[in-house]
């Protein structure tokens, strides 16, 4: 409760040199998807909180590594597409929504901000969750035993 209270709160980051130019783009041909009018800056941001809600979480925590090391990731290329050339026009800044699209490989930009945000809403909910915590009830012996066609089929008995 107290992280998603927290997540609700946190100002998005305002960047004083936002896009002066429309995209070129007028639509994503999907039901309910609006073009964003400047997503790079948005995906900085969120990538940006998400790391900022995960150190939170304990450091051995296996969801706060997995998803710090993705979304690192996806923030350098992030980062590495948001450069002054991008800035100059609307076909520039375009061209670098194309690039980060391709190298991200997750569908349309506007579907990847989709995604970085229900990542931010996971984090918080996590740390409201506490998985890294010991179970209160311990787990009986043989709960976490791998599946064997063996056993299954009789064979080996």
């Amino acid at each position: 409760m107290f992280a998603t209270r927290v997540a609700r709160y946190v100002p998005s980051a305002v960047r004083a040199n936002a896009t002066q130019f429309m995209r070129t783009k007028r639509t994503t041909n999907m039901a309910g998807l609006e073009i964003h009018p400047d997503p790079l800056p948005e995906l900085e941001s969120l990538y940006t909180k998400t790391l900022g809600v995960l150190e939170a979480l304990p450091s051995s925590a296996v969801f706060r590594q997995s998803s710090e090391a993705v979304t690192q990731q996806r923030l350098s290329i992030v980062r590495a597409a948001m450069t002054e050339n991008s800035r100059r026009n609307a076909y520039a800044s375009e061209a670098a929504i194309d690039d980060v699209v391709k190298e991200l490989d997750a569908g349309l930009i506007e579907e990847i901000l989709d995604q970085a945000h229900d990542e931010f809403h996971l984090a918080t909910k996590m740390i409201d969750w506490k998985p890294h915590e010991p179970l209160q009830v311990p787990a009986p012996p043989g709960q976490w035993k791998g599946f064997s066609m063996k056993e299954a089929t009789g064979e080996g008995l």
